[in-house]
């Protein structure tokens, strides 16, 4: 592939192949990296022009910047003068000093247009390049030290793309969300618009009364190296260094107001009476309602709890009918520790639902446009070191030193999570911003890469799978009926889901000897279940999985919360039948043992796992419901869930896979395949992905009673064939013969993965 002129020249044939092969894997899979290194990337002058004579800007396939420093010649002039204009200060409205601040405020206020080549910029964003100072890194040349130092923001293709994403939201009566690496600087340009709409007011036709917002859910969030603190240096940067309106009728940081104006000499209000309120909702969505103003900012989407419910009690403040008159920017940074990532994840894949300005979403693997989001900002942009004087990225360049961080990380800390929270902050991808640096033994950035392999080719991939439910024949079996009375549940969480009663998925039927028989325990199950009659009005669903022991992989799940819990335990009851499979459940809940035991089907509950006693993990002798199942608690349920990371993450198994051979006949190696790539319930994914210590994940509960059930058998195995060896071994018969190798007995324990895998007639010879 041919690359810009933007990039670096890169060989992959010199570099660490590990580094080489994931930086290979982001340009194959990720579009929005393609069109930036792509070699037929647009110049300004290749672009379609607007009414006004300006290009039209494409977010997403965005063309090659030129000559910006035509945009930021205030700022040039104030750095080599250290003043904006050498103009002899004149208050008198036609003089040259009035027309320059003048034409600086419009620019400020409605953008700068190049009318050579029609490049431009906007309002919020010329203001930030030329009267917004921030604590920047400065590089010095032959040295790896960056130095911070307090000067005007260099024009960057990150920060272009950001301020016209804004942009083009106001302009179709939208909001803006974005999901961005650690230090993009939005609190420094959520600040600097803030100050703006302070100083100068939004438009040239909205200058006075102007109001606007800062929102976050912690006051410290917006005060302590925020929004605004950022924005209070600003407004004192003007006031110093410009002739804009600088008197402040209230100005405090405690209660986080300002106001510009004056009272004069008969006590009334003067000025242009714009003001700035920092609101802080502290668990409480309502404290956002009657926030009316051209802009609210939204700072830490990861950390705001009850996000969705304050977002759209906000909307109906900036909202009326199908206009808006007021835009909300939202942004939020990964890898944050304790966060709640759930509604960021929420409205940043789903913006529609939230009003905010929707995206093609190529910024993820394998999407290719085909599903939306809101706007991203990744770590392979704006990269210090990284850019030309221009602001345009070098992609490949970022890569290489992204990715050889991660590999050096992966292999020099102990610490699990550390290249967890390294690649939230520092995100290539979405998916990877979205990580919880804590909670999760679960392998998400694996999942997260199964599951972005899976969507593209959803259709084919689900069409495999059969759909629809159980039914019990005239002679009392249980058959197969592909009709689909209910779709089945593969969101976590559940979105606009109306019918919620879910339906059986089954990924393999189940299979039978010769004697068309299925062998008891060749099939295990487990199951979460309900216990009341809520029917649609819940999130809080019930889940059984049957898992097929010989092979290690899951093939049949049943999720859904039907009106009756009846319905869902007959169900359980079914798909236990059809597999010949037998649950363990939490027992925690009655409802499902009164249901077996009345319809004398106990024998499809497993006792309670020996397993359990012997770890001191269940005790004493119990009766009833107890006497079954098995009583879930949080040291049960972590101890599930570590069954199931492991096993996730060991390689997959197939006994009934013929190996490759070639041409000389020997067996060719094929690449490890884990279990987790064998999973296809996207709901169960979508749930792994997901899990935290807060909310309910019905399927991962489900999951963790079957793997204790499978480490019960497993256990059991093992102790009979160990008993069995030494049976042999003690026998008269056996002790004639000398054993002059005895290292080549069988070792129960390495063996115990195969005698899964063969039948009982088979384990008998």
């Amino acid at each position: 592939m041919e690359y810009n002129v933007c990039q670096s020249v890169l060989d992959f044939n010199k570099l660490d192949r590990e580094v080489a092969s994931e930086i290979i894997e982001f340009i194959d899979t990720v579009a929005f990296i393609k069109n930036l290194i792509s070699s037929d990337r647009k110049y300004t002058k290749d672009l379609e022009k607007d009414d006004l004579g300006r290009v039209k800007v494409d977010i997403i396939n965005p063309h090659i910047l030129e000559d910006m420093d035509y945009f930021r010649s205030a700022a040039l002039h104030y750095q080599r003068f250290k003043k904006y204009t050498n103009l002899y200060p004149n208050s008198a409205p036609n003089s040259e000093y009035s027309k320059f601040w003048k034409e600086e405020a419009r620019r400020c206020r409605d953008g700068y247009v190049r009318e050579l080549d029609g490049e431009w910029i906007t309002g919020p964003h010329y203001f930030y390049l030329n009267y917004s100072p921030i604590l920047r890194s400065v590089t010095k040349e032959g040295s790896k030290r960056a130095e911070r130092k307090r000067d005007f923001p260099d024009v960057y293709d990150g920060d272009y793309l950001y301020f016209h994403y804004i942009n083009q939201a106001i302009n179709v009566g939208k909001h803006a969300g974005l999901l961005k690496k650690r230090g993009m600087g939005f609190s420094y340009k959520a600040g600097s618009d803030l100050c703006r709409l302070l100083v100068l007011g939004d438009t040239s036709t909205n200058t006075e009364f102007v109001k606007a917002f800062a929102i976050a859910s912690e006051k410290e969030y917006l005060i302590k190296d925020g929004i605004l603190n950022k924005f209070e240096d600003n407004v004192d940067w003007c006031a110093s260094s410009t002739p804009w309106p600088r008197l402040r009728s209230k100005d405090s940081m405690n209660s986080m107001v300002w106001e510009m104006g004056y009272s004069d000499s008969n006590g009334l209000s003067k000025g242009t009476n714009n003001s700035v309120i920092g609101v802080t909702t502290q668990g409480d969505p309502d404290k956002a309602r009657g926030k009316r103003g051209p802009k609210i900012y939204w700072d830490e989407w990861g950390k705001h709890p009850n996000l969705l419910k304050a977002w759209m009690v906000a909307r109906e403040s900036v909202e009326e009918g199908n206009y808006a008159f007021g835009t909300m920017v939202g942004g939020g940074t990964g890898g944050t520790e304790g966060a709640d990532f759930k509604g960021a994840e929420e409205m940043y894949y789903n913006p529609g639902g939230y009003n905010i300005l929707e995206l093609p979403n190529v910024y993820d693997k394998n999407t290719n446009g085909t599903s939306t989001c809101a706007f991203f900002f990744p770590a392979y942009l704006n990269r210090l070191g990284k850019y030309d004087h221009n602001g345009n990225s070098d992609v490949l360049g970022a890569l290489l030193e992204i990715v050889s961080r991660r590999v050096y990380i992966k292999y020099n800390s102990t610490d699990a999570n550390t290249l967890v929270q390294h690649k939230a902050e520092m995100c290539v991808v979405p998916q990877e911003a979205i990580m919880r640096r804590e909670g999760s033994i679960f392998p998400v950035s694996d999942l997260k890469d199964h599951l972005a392999n899976i969507l593209p080719d959803a259709p084919k991939f689900l069409g495999a799978h059969y759909v629809g439910h159980l039914k019990t024949t005239v002679s009392g079996s249980i058959s197969w009926d592909k009709q689909e009375l209910h779709p089945p549940l593969r969101n976590y969480p559940l979105k606009d889901e109306l019918d919620r009663n879910g339906c059986i998925e089954i990924f393999e039927m189940p299979r039978r000897l010769t004697d068309g028989n299925i062998p008891i325990w060749r099939y295990i199950a487990g199951i979460d279940p309900i216990d009341s009659d809520e029917g649609n009005y819940t999130n809080s669903l019930g889940s059984i999985f049957i898992f097929d022991t010989w092979t290690d992989r899951i093939v049949a799940e049943y999720t859904g919360r039907p009106k009756l819990a009846s319905e869902f335990y007959e169900n359980c009851l079914k798909l236990l039948k059809f597999y010949n499979a037998i649950a363990n459940y939490e027992n925690n809940l009655k409802g499902l043992f009164q249901y077996f035991d009345t319809t004398r089907n106990l024998q499809y509950l497993c006792d309670t796992p020996q397993v359990l006693r012997d770890m001191d993990y269940a005790k004493g002798v119990a009766f009833g419901n107890r006497a079954k199942g098995t009583n879930a608690n949080k040291m049960i349920n972590a101890w599930g869930r570590k069954l199931q990371a492991d096993w996730l993450i060991s390689t997959a198994y197939d006994p009934f896979e013929e190996p490759e051979v070639d041409d000389l006949g020997k067996i060719v190696e094929k690449p490890s395949i884990l279990n987790l790539h064998r999973v296809r319930s996207l709901g169960y994914i979508r749930e792994l992905i997901a899990w935290n210590t807060d909310d309910n994940f019905d399927r991962v509960s489900a999951m963790g009673m079957l793997m204790i059930l499978r480490a019960d058998r497993e256990k059991y195995e093992q102790h009979k064939y160990s008993e069995k060896i030494k049976t042999i071994i003690d026998d008269p018969w056996f002790s004639k013969f000398s054993l002059k190798n005895p290292t080549k007995i069988i070792n129960p324990a390495k063996s115990i993965s195969s005698l899964r895998y063969t039948t009982n007639k088979n384990i008998e010879k």
